[in-house]
């Protein structure tokens, strides 16, 4: 039933999120290759995300949108898999968390499908409203940081109506939602 939604979510996302870009998630899944429970599991997590090429492209560098790290974890080879994984979106050097899971799963490809849902859900409710979250944020430290200007994001260049502004005018004109 998960994998259904996580299908569903995945149609959503691509219809929605990416037909506004028009170019495919750069995503980078970071685990730990030596620990035998996580090379069983997410190998089989970047397969998934590379299987939508449409979608997504995996990126070994840190040329990437979406930052994955994920692990796992079994006392015994009887015992389930549990999982956890961190998503966070990035622009440049900013990043914002997406969402994080824990997971618990018999088989390993069990458990790489439950990680793909549930990341593909958290990107799906979260990709779109980041990226202002992220451009305020930016702005404000650096407002915080420096006694003159800052450049103020294109983005919210109208909304604030200027293209530069110190820390005073951005008190005077009230900030900005997040």
């Amino acid at each position: 039933m998960k994998i259904i939604l996580g299908f569903a979510a995945l149609l959503f996302f691509s219809t929605s999120t990416l037909a506004q870009s028009g170019k495919p998630v750069r995503v980078r899944v970071v685990f730990d290759n030596a620990d035998p429970n996580s090379s069983a599991v997410a190998p089989m997590l970047v397969r998934l995300f590379a299987a939508q090429p449409k979608l997504f492209t995996v990126a070994d560098g840190d040329d990437k949108d979406l930052a994955i790290v994920s692990d796992c974890y079994r006392e015994t080879p009887n015992d389930p898999y549990s999982c956890f994984y961190v998503a966070t979106k990035w622009i440049g050097s900013t990043q914002a968390l997406l969402g994080a899971a824990v997971i618990v799963q018999k088989l390993a490809e069990q458990a790489a499908n439950s990680l793909f849902a549930d990341i593909l859900q958290d990107v799906m409710e979260r990709w779109n409203s980041t990226d202002r979250q992220m451009l305020i944020n930016e702005l404000e430290t650096c407002l915080m940081l420096t006694e003159s200007s800052c450049a103020v994001p294109d983005p919210l260049v109208a909304e604030l109506k200027t293209k530069s502004i110190n820390l005073s005018q951005y008190v005077r004109k009230g900030g900005l939602k997040h």
